[in-house]
């Protein structure tokens, strides 16, 4: 009754989620490539097949509302992915279907996707799935109450809006399998591809390599020049590393962070004192806070998650605030609210909204860490017993072999002291022995911790608390912030103006932190993962920003050297910023792609210095040559198939090296080689012949088909984005053009 009870009460909102969802299945455009344009420039959010996508014409906006209210837990990138996402891939993937004319039967439909006995899988089938369970006959229950429904259905409304918000999507989700299965099992693994695998994977060459890393050569010898640098750019611009779909922009940027004034503390504790005399006289706490509060908890009800004035459902332990006020909690009674008092940031009220009763214990301990199984267990237990013999014997060493033998470094500063904790706060064994055993008992136990020498010192019936927070956050004023703006902003954007970011902040004393590589899309862009630069940012870029959108605009419609007038951020901090390079995506000039490459320039020069100064031509021993140079001897197996020495799927592939290695005669040392990562000297020792048996070359092909398969699941999407020539334009048409 659940899924055909929403279908009637949402009139339609029920939607069958495909991939990333079908939140916008039946707004969706059915177009064939050709896109419709009359709107001005900032409606232009995208391209599709070179044609501008209009978001008017798409219902882009729509789209990404809809997205918003279906997934309200969702940040702003993870909106605007999912509204492109939709809206992209529902376009493409109709146009693919009705290319290849793939349709669905009504009795594919009944029989198939609604067979109560053995439904084929979708979307649907999985809402009936219960930890991996699929329960048959709740599906066969919907199933059933549906066509029940639309037998008995005066109203054709319904009947519409379960033929547009059911059949329709059930119907795309199962055409859209079938082209999955098209593209994925019309891969083969064929018997050439088989042998071939077999071959690289049976080539194993057993070396000795000397390995240079290029960090381990000093930067101060790679002095580069506009020629070498135009000398690397001539010789690999048409490398695909080099492409850039997006701008790029790179800035330093100073963040100066200033108190709120005494007036303002004054001003937000003389607030929170007129709610201190309503707080206490609350019926309802938790309401109270919900209405009061800046940050109330969330707790889980049966009508979901509720602003709730509780800080726990747990008795207060103490740690939140100060020490200060914690023992003024502690000697407080029901009803008492604690504050106006300050900590951290905020102003506080705590009021004692509940208290009871409960059984406490004191008692010290020294752990010996151990596992059962393990070679030492049995000397752990050994060393556990002899201290538990001498404590026996003398109690006043107890502190001492607390310092000497605790492996539990939370109470050794205490002495191995636990004050005053209640019932089921610690490990079963370790609270039995607690509040079982007479006070004074000293004993071994044994938890999954490993040993405890535990002495109980005491045990008494105390008081615990549960308490409501109510609390704001105390602002910087507008006078404060005009005040550290005029003072120090304005002087320090004036001293960088003239000597540069770098230099006002260290006559200023203040961090100097580089953004690293901004990309001017809403996605982390990880283009640079093979240049030696990444790229945890999107337009936005660090997140200390505060994903301020002023500095996107002022990054990417500014010059290399412009700096940012002084801005907020937040309430107190103030950021200035210097650009210092920009890289326009699709351009594969030398300016513009000269900073991608210094990198691997100064790898290059790095290389030439150390094959210009190391003579190796005249050794036929790898071991001096290692000993001379002063690295390290290495010893490893590559098979021809390996992507590197070592075959590390996370460093850089190194093919000219394993190419390389098995053109070497056996027991010959190659010339220095540059690779990717660092410079290479290796011998090979052995290489042994690669024999194809007819079983290992059938392994291969079924493995190759596998990866294909496999490959296509993972990229069958990213290739049709780039076979209909897919730009996403939002972030550029927000920051360049509005």
């Amino acid at each position: 009754m659940a899924i055909i009870g929403k279908i009637r009460e949402r009139s339609g909102l029920l939607v069958t989620m495909v991939g990333l969802g079908l939140v916008l299945f039946i707004f969706t455009p059915l177009f064939d490539g050709t896109i419709p344009w009359f709107s001005n420039q900032n409606a232009n959010i995208g391209l599709f097949n070179n044609n501008e996508i209009d978001s008017k014409t798409w219902g882009y906006y729509q789209i990404e509302n809809v997205a918003s209210r279906n997934f309200p837990n969702a940040n702003e990138d993870e909106i605007k992915f999912r509204a492109w996402y939709q809206m992209i891939s529902d376009t493409i993937y109709n146009i693919e279907l009705r290319k290849l004319g793939i349709g669905v039967t009504s009795s594919e439909l009944n029989e198939g996707i609604l067979n109560s006995q053995n439904p084929l899988p979708s979307q649907f089938k999985e809402q009936f799935v219960e930890n991996g369970v699929f329960n048959q006959e709740r599906f066969g229950e919907e199933v059933f109450e549906l066509r029940k429904r639309l037998q008995n259905e005066p109203d054709p409304n319904y009947i519409l809006n379960i033929k547009n918000n059911f059949e329709m999507p059930l119907q795309f989700d199962r055409k859209l399998a079938k082209y999955r299965s098209m593209l994925k099992y019309g891969l083969l693994g064929t018997v050439q591809e088989g042998k071939k695998l077999s071959f690289e994977d049976n080539a194993v060459a057993n070396i000795d390599y000397i390995f240079v890393d290029y960090n381990q050569i000093p930067d101060s010898i790679a002095v580069i020049s506009d020629e070498d640098r135009k000398n690397y750019f001539n010789s690999h611009r048409y490398e695909k590393k080099w492409k850039q779909e997006n701008d790029v922009a790179v800035y330093d940027y100073v963040v100066i962070k200033f108190e709120p004034s005494q007036e303002d503390i004054e001003y937000y504790t003389s607030s929170m004192e007129s709610l201190k005399t309503s707080f206490k006289n609350a019926d309802d706490d938790s309401v109270f806070v919900a209405e009061n509060a800046e940050s109330p908890i969330f707790i889980e009800s049966q009508y979901g998650p509720r602003p709730s004035g509780i800080f726990s459902d747990q008795p207060y332990r103490g740690g939140r605030f100060s020490s200060f006020i914690d023992i003024q909690i502690d000697e407080a009674s029901e009803g008492d609210v604690i504050g106006p008092f300050v900590h951290q940031d905020k102003v506080n009220l705590v009021k004692i909204y509940e208290t009871t009763e409960e059984e406490q214990a004191k008692v010290r301990h020294i752990l010996i860490t151990s596992k059962e199984g393990d070679e030492d267990d049995a000397a752990n237990k050994r060393l556990a017993d002899s201290i538990l013999y001498a404590v026996k014997r003398d109690s006043s060493k107890f502190t001492e072999l607390v310092q000497k033998y605790s492996d539990d470094p939370g109470s050794v500063p205490n002495g191995g002291v636990y004050s005053w904790f209640p019932k089921g706060q610690m490990v079963p064994e370790f609270e039995n022995f607690s509040f079982e055993k007479r006070i004074g008992s000293t004993g071994v136990v044994r938890t999954n911790y490993g040993f405890h020498v535990i002495q109980v010192l005491g045990r008494k019936i105390g008081t615990q608390k549960k308490i409501a927070i109510v609390d704001e956050s105390i602002m910087a004023s507008s006078s404060t912030q005009d005040y550290f703006y005029d003072s120090i902003a304005v002087n320090f954007y004036m001293n960088a103006d003239t000597a540069g970011l770098r230099a006002a902040a260290d006559d200023y004393g203040y961090e100097l932190r580089s953004s690293g590589d901004v990309p001017l899309t809403y996605f982390k862009n990880n283009n640079f993962k093979y240049l030696k630069r990444t790229s945890q940012n999107n337009l936005y870029g660090p997140v200390d920003l505060n994903r301020k959108l002023f500095i996107a605009k002022w990054a990417f419609n500014s010059e290399i050297g412009d700096i940012m007038e002084p801005d907020f951020i937040s309430h107190n901090q103030i950021v200035i910023a210097q650009l210092t390079e920009k890289i326009e995506g699709e351009n594969d000039q030398f300016k513009n792609i000269k900073g991608l490459m210094e990198p691997s320039v100064i790898n290059k020069k790095k290389a030439d210095y150390f094959k210009t100064n190391t003579n190796i031509s005249n050794s036929s021993n790898i071991d001096s040559i290692a000993e001379s140079l002063g690295y390290a001897l290495q010893t490893n197996s590559v098979k021809y198939s390996d992507i590197n020495i070592g075959n590390n799927q996370n460093t850089l592939p190194e093919p000219k090296v394993i190419a390389n290695i098995f053109n070497l005669t056996p027991k010959t040392i190659s010339p220095i080689i540059e690779g990717k990562q660092g410079i290479y000297i290796v011998k090979l020792n052995s290489l042994n012949d690669a024999s194809i048996s007819s079983k290992n070359v059938d392994e291969k092909s079924k493995k190759i088909e596998s990866e294909y398969r496999n490959q296509v699941d993972q990229g069958y999407y990213s290739s049709l984005l780039r076979a209909y020539q897919v730009e996403d334009k939002r972030a550029e048409n927000l920051v360049k053009y509005n």
